[in-house]
């Protein structure tokens, strides 16, 4: 793990091709190898948990993408439209911990 003064790298964050991750710590930019995980073993909840994330974020990007179940949603869930996506994933989970009860 790197640290960095440069500019270009000033205030941002992610990764660079699957190769580098940029980091923002206490006003100092971190640079750090890209993680291996696929030596990762995942616990049988915590595939159940993927694969529950995975199929809400689907479900709210296709609520968000029609504007007419957007707009339902946002009045449903009583929301601004900057939460909603992160709404849309929180009922979905509700929804999915009160059918596995």
């Amino acid at each position: 793990m790197a640290t960095s003064n440069n500019f270009l790298l000033k205030d941002l964050s992610g990764q660079i091709g699957k190769q580098l991750v940029i980091k923002q710590y206490d006003g100092k930019t971190v640079v750090s190898v890209y993680p291996d995980m696929s030596k990762q073993k995942f616990t049988a909840k915590q595939r159940r948990n993927q694969a529950v994330m995975e199929a809400a974020n689907w479900e709210a990007k296709t609520i968000m993408a029609d504007v007419e179940l957007r707009n339902a949603a946002q009045v449903r869930l009583n929301v601004t439209a900057n939460k909603l996506y992160t709404a849309l994933v929180r009922e979905y989970f509700q929804g999915q911990k009160e059918a596995g009860e």
